[in-house]
């Protein structure tokens, strides 16, 4: 790997540090993020939810407020109709349980995968209005780009409100017959909730329903406290990857906090099935590979409403019970996932896909369900971006991609829409299908348009960016407890990266994990060290009594109720 080494200004971290009462050190890393002006630096490191901008500033929420608070009073129809993943669970859950404190009894829908597809699809809006026609419907975390489903609800007098972060394809997308909320539509660059998921601009709608609640005299809306909502909005902002930076780290840190605590029978649920403790503390990693991944399997192999109405009840035996439903799909998920990233590195390596500057692999016989996982998983391995494809249905071939770091994914798409049926997404993360037989010719002109876009010499090569070269007297307590400042870390706000030079073990490292895994200990200033570990290197165990230089992150090891000091190694070379 390369590494990167940031450069910033000693003298105005040091005087940064000072005025935020923190060390040189964390006054740098603050420096990095883009935070040179005391009062935003002070904002980001402290973040109050007072800070949080008026819900009315986002563009189309007060007139969506309007048209829910309509509703409410004429007690109508309303139709909650929500995407299959974490954040599309999190944002219908908050919404739903937001009508219910006002007396409403909204129905609520998530698509079924496996036969109807993301989004507003003619398959799952005729299921969704089978029972009886509602006289609001509330599209969230889809529906930007769905015109042709636009149309169709409009047509049958269905009020609409499109409450979604997807980019859309066009300057401005849809009929002009309904209310869509899009900060990627409407809002200007460098809006607080700008890169907001679903979920964040759910909790913003909800803040503009009570606030004209209460400006209303609502005795029901005085009585709510919108803080035990953070917990959902926690569990989908971070589950989506979103930049955790903004308003999206105001809530995320305030929510994982209230993940903790949480009063939230579903969620007590699923966090005993997914093997945490109650009361203990919930990081964003549990959140990415505990919690999250047990509400995606859902509505990747079964039925989303599955998770919905887990999250939706207050019966624990019940909850319970579908929060270890959910530890069965996801094993049933994780083995399938096994079995199609063995089939698609075989395919890269037969037919040297890895040359493109995008892989795309393709086999029919792959689960729609795991593709998007699949893509991810060789993203991270090959360091270039990935599409993953696999049933063919209606005479195109279904995929999912993820791309890396300077590749945006949408822009590129733009140039193939000819051979495109439905697709959609973010920079990083796209759903796209390809007409029937035409995924060679795609994969070529994808590979033309990245070359042209980002040119032949586009460094694709894994890289350590490596914020800060520390002395080995510089790792402390002191610094461990200054970093969870910047916690959590995430997409936009990633854990720090340090280097550790001219160090040499006295101690053989020790395997662990069927030797994929080992422990060690780094020596420190004093004759001190601290213990580490290298997750996955177990073919790549350095040396002892030779100067190494680290790349390591460093913090506390909670477990069991007690924390410890930990590195983790990112890299390590020998010293030159």
């Amino acid at each position: 790997m390369q590494w990167v080494f940031s450069e910033y200004d000693k003298k105005l971290a040091a005087d940064l540090g000072a005025y935020l009462g923190v060390s040189p050190l964390l006054g740098a890393l603050v420096l990095e993020r883009g935070y040179t002006d005391p009062l935003k630096a002070k904002m980001f490191l402290r973040p109050k939810l007072a800070n949080l901008e008026d819900p009315f500033s986002v563009k189309n929420l007060r007139e969506a407020v309007l048209r829910i608070i309509e509703a409410i009073d004429k007690h109508q129809n309303i139709l909650v109709f929500g995407d299959y993943d974490v954040d599309g669970i999190t944002s219908t859950t908050l919404l739903v349980s937001i009508l219910r404190c006002f007396g409403v009894q909204p129905s609520y829908f998530v698509p079924r995968r496996m036969e109807e597809g993301y989004g507003l699809s003619k398959s799952a809006l005729e299921r969704a209005l089978s029972p009886q026609r509602p006289d609001l419907l509330i599209a969230l975390d889809c529906g930007t780009n769905a015109v042709e489903a636009i149309n169709y609800i409009t047509n049958k007098d269905i009020d609409l409100i499109i409450v979604d972060h997807h980019q859309a394809k066009e300057a401005v997308s849809g009929t002009g017959k309904h209310i869509l909320i899009n900060p990627h539509v409407f809002d200007i660059e460098g809006a607080p909730w700008r890169n907001m998921c679903t979920v964040g601009l759910v909790f913003k709608l909800a803040h503009g329903i009570i606030k004209e609640m209460r400006h209303r005299n609502n005795e029901v809306a005085w009585n709510i406290n919108l803080k035990d909502y953070l917990d959902l909005v926690a569990m989908g902002t971070v589950a989506d990857l979103v930049p955790l930076c903004d308003e999206n780290r105001i809530l995320a840190r305030y929510g994982i906090k209230r993940l903790k605590t949480t009063r939230r029978t579903g969620i007590q649920a699923l966090v005993q099935a997914s093997g945490i403790s109650l009361g203990e503390d919930i990081t964003p990693i549990d959140i990415s590979f505990k919690l999250g991944p047990r509400i995606n399997a859902s509505g990747r192999l079964a039925d989303a409403s599955l998770p919905l109405d887990m999250l939706l009840g207050d019966d624990f035996t019940t909850c319970y019970r579908a929060a270890c439903e959910l530890n069965d799909i996801n094993k049933e998920r994780q083995d399938i996932e096994r079995g199609v990233l063995e089939d698609a590195i075989r395919q890269v390596k037969q037919y040297n896909l890895d040359k493109f500057p995008c892989i795309i692999v393709f086999d029919p016989s792959w689960h729609p369900g795991v593709v998007g996982i699949i893509a991810g998983k060789l993203s991270r391995e090959y360091h270039k971006p990935v599409i993953v494809f696999g049933e063919i249905d209606n005479g195109f071939t279904k995929g999912s991609g993820r791309s890396v770091a300077g590749v945006d994914m949408v822009e590129c798409l733009q140039s193939c829409t000819d051979l495109l049926g439905s697709w959609g997404g973010h920079p990083m993360a796209v759903g796209v299908s390809v007409k029937e037989g035409k995924v060679d010719e795609f994969r070529e002109r994808l590979a033309e348009t990245i070359t042209k876009k980002y040119g032949p010499d586009f460094d694709f090569s894994p890289k350590v960016n490596i914020n800060l070269t520390l002395d080995s007297g510089d790792v402390g307590l002191e610094l461990l407890d200054e970093l969870e400042l910047l916690y959590p870390f995430g997409e936009g706000n990633k854990e720090p990266v340090f280097a550790l030079k001219n160090i040499k073990l006295f101690k053989e490292p020790e395997p662990f994990g069927g030797g994929q895994n080992f422990r060690f200990q780094i020596p420190l200033a004093n004759g001190s060290w601290i213990n580490a570990v290298a997750w996955r290197f177990g073919d790549n165990v350095p040396p002892v009594n030779k100067p190494l230089d680290f790349a390591i992150k460093l913090g506390w090891n909670r477990w069991n109720r007690r924390k410890t000091p930990q590195a983790t190694l990112i890299d390590w070379r020998l010293s030159k």
